[in-house]
């Protein structure tokens, strides 16, 4: 079954779609989604609508939303800051928490590339509410390089002096800077005890695959990492977008059912 959701976070509303499984347990585990930078519950190609399809078929819920200023929940673009979206992230886990035929000792994470960053920082954040996190292309990189006033390879060193940068058609606000400023994302994501998997591409130049070799550095032997040949960030092959998304799913039906 898949329904529209919704859910409050800062006094917006978040809006997004719930896959539940048709299935006798009483207790069910559950994956959230969160998307990247510029995009919206789908996904690039679509991937994590086809992930959690993948993933509801084994019996694991997912929920899929959309960040406040993205998609279809409420707020502007320009007011979206990497600390806003783990409020966010935080908010849409409590939802989870809250529905009485979730297991909440299986509740997994799974982001792609600013996703996954914020993935990273919701489960150091809540390590205990967390049994398992998986990344995509994570970028945390996006907060570091903001100190230098650059983001996915872009100068945006007028963000201050115009309030604003202009990134890909939509307006970056000044406060995304300043979010950054303040933020250690490997650090925060360091206090996560349980396993990791990470995927990326050797020939992405929009989030490095140094980001998912610092992650393993961080989490040893709980991490597998899976570097892919060839695929740059968005995966654009048969091929590639096999490899991520049966690396995902096989680590997470593992960590949720056991399998």
């Amino acid at each position: 079954m898949e329904q529209s959701i919704e859910c409050t976070s800062r006094g917006l509303t978040l809006r997004g779609v719930l896959h539940k499984p048709d299935c006798c347990e009483s207790k069910i585990p559950a994956v959230i989604m969160f998307h990247g930078f510029c995009d919206d519950r789908n996904e690039i190609n679509f991937v994590h609508t086809e992930l959690s399809r993948k993933l509801c078929a084994h019996g694991i819920a997912c929920f899929r939303f959309d960040f406040a200023g993205s998609g279809e929940s409420d707020g502007l673009f320009e007011d979206m800051t990497v600390s806003g979206e783990v409020e966010d992230g935080i908010a849409i886990l409590d939802y989870v928490k809250s529905l009485d035929y979730i297991d909440h000792d299986r509740i997994a994470l799974h982001g792609l590339s600013l996703g996954g960053c914020v993935a990273s920082i919701v489960a150091g954040k809540r390590k205990d509410d967390i049994c398992a996190l998986s990344m995509w292309c994570p970028a945390p990189d996006v907060v570091y390089n903001m100190r230098n006033k650059m983001i996915c390879g872009q100068d945006v060193s007028e963000i201050e002096e115009r309030g604003c940068a202009d990134v890909e058609g939509l307006k970056l606000g000044v406060n995304f800077y300043y979010d950054s400023l303040e933020l250690d994302p490997f650090a925060i994501a360091a206090n996560f005890d349980k396993n990791v998997n990470l995927v990326h591409g050797d020939a992405d130049i929009t989030a490095s695959p140094e980001c998912s070799v610092k992650y393993k550095e961080i989490f040893g032997d709980r991490a597998n990492l899976l570097i892919v040949p060839g695929a740059e960030h968005r995966f654009k092959s048969f091929e590639y977008r096999a490899a991520r998304m049966n690396s995902a799913e096989q680590f997470l039906t593992a960590e949720l059912l056991g399998n």
